[in-house]
């Protein structure tokens, strides 16, 4: 399970939430540990996940019933799965519109709301007979048949029936997506009560789980694995474009996607590499959906003094901020303590220090949105914490550096996840 149940709860008591109702891919596959097509394509409220904070409540996945196949294979520990479908038989109804999908059955006794009706099947897949199936299609059919004649209409009324069957009708709920609670009181839950939850999820999230930090662990693995066949290939001529390629055919090659790669020239990601010009690469690549997050320097030739000197100044900023991490110490303090102590080794022009919580999504924590300002949560290192301490820098007339690693935040101290080997990296001509 990838949720922090503790801390769910913890926050959820803090916060005075019955529950959570998760609408964004990130968020109903932390909740559930379900993953599918749904999500990747894109089609957004079509699935919800619902967390009681009662231990004995009904925790739901809502999603397409006729998606429930999916389950097999990418499991959900959730025990209420509540789903829907738009399907009528052959010939049964014109359709509204264009797609032929979504004409739903009226229930006589309550004509102003849509219903499923009570023998409309996930599927409308024909049957040979049960005497040929084997034992896949014995296993399927039991999926299907366990949601038949619970089916619902549009994963709306399907998230109405997990909240009444979790007993939080009633609730005050914490919504990632707020218009949620809006839609679901046009439906007839007038009782129920919510708030915008999006950075509450984001604090639920921010400490893992140790299941998440063994994915976390492979995430950061084969991030700085594939950056380093990046590094290996790059050369003078060789357009930065094109790292893009190699870094994504890297990362596929141990199991992951490639997010995003910035190989930066002089502040630009645009031409080839040149010589002797220090050079900026920050990879993300995610495992499973866990990000990892690695940064290096490299310079494809002969470096000056003063590039090797500042690289070291960086190297002991880092190491000096990760004596000093600690669970409860506030980021902001460690931000300024890597800045000051890179300033005296020697490097008086360095000016940033961005340590953020690393997982689901590369910023992991808690983040100023709508009328907030910067800085408006005050945010601490805690124990199984994942985060990077960015240190990037940019000078016009001199060039471009970055580096980061992963590291888990523990009762004593940082146990790093990848190498920490932020010398700058040097390839002769």
């Amino acid at each position: 399970m990838h949720l922090n149940v503790e801390r769910a709860r913890q926050i959820m008591d803090e916060t005075g939430l019955d529950g959570l109702v998760a609408a964004t891919p990130t968020n109903i596959y932390y909740l559930s540990d379900y993953y599918g097509p749904m999500l990747l394509m894109s089609h957004n409220y079509t699935m919800y996940a619902v967390y009681p904070r009662a231990e004995d409540a009904l925790a739901a996945l809502v999603m397409p019933a006729a998606g429930a196949y999916h389950l097999e294979h990418i499991p959900s520990w959730m025990p209420n799965l509540v789903g829907f479908t738009f399907r009528v038989k052959p010939g049964a109804g014109t359709p509204r519109d264009y797609d032929s999908t979504v004409e739903e059955y009226v229930d006589p006794d309550e004509p102003s709301e849509p219903r499923s009706g009570p023998d409309v099947p996930p599927m409308p897949y024909p049957s040979r007979g049960e005497e040929f199936f084997v034992d896949r299609d014995r296993q399927l059919k039991a999926r299907y048949d366990s949601m038949r004649g619970r089916l619902e209409p549009t994963a709306l009324y399907a998230l109405r029936r997990a909240l009444r069957e979790a007993g939080l009708e009633k609730g005050r709920l914490g919504f990632d997506d707020p218009r949620v609670l809006g839609w679901l009181q046009t439906v007839g839950m007038k009782d129920l009560s919510g708030i915008d939850a999006l950075n509450i999820f984001k604090r639920i999230r921010m400490v893992k789980t140790e299941e998440e930090i063994a994915l976390l662990k492979i995430a950061g693995h084969n991030t700085e694995a594939a950056l380093n066949d990046v590094i290996d290939a790059m050369e003078p001529g060789v357009e930065l474009a094109s790292l893009h390629e190699t870094f994504a055919i890297a990362a596929a090659k141990r199991g992951s996607q490639a997010e995003w790669i910035v190989a930066n020239l002089r502040g630009l990601a645009t031409g080839a590499i040149e010589p002797n010009e220090i050079m900026k690469l920050d990879a993300v690549s995610s495992y499973r959906q866990y990000r990892g997050d690695v940064g290096r320097s490299v310079i494809c030739g002969t470096p000056t003094d003063e590039m090797l000197r500042r690289s070291a100044a960086v190297t002991r900023g880092l190491q000096v901020a990760y004596e000093n991490i600690r669970p409860g110490v506030p980021m902001k303090d460690i931000a300024t303590l890597a800045r000051e102590t890179v300033q005296a080794e020697g490097f008086p022009g360095f000016v940033i220090a961005a340590p953020h919580s690393v997982g689901l999504e590369h910023t992991d924590h808690p983040t100023s949105i709508g009328p907030e300002m910067p800085g408006e949560h005050d945010i601490v290192f805690e124990e199984n914490m994942v985060f990077t301490l960015d240190m990037p820098y940019h000078e016009f007339g001199w060039g471009t550096t970055h580096v980061e690693d992963m590291v888990i935040v523990r009762r004593d101290g940082c146990e790093p996840i990848t190498s920490l080997d932020t010398a700058l990296r040097i390839k002769p001509l």
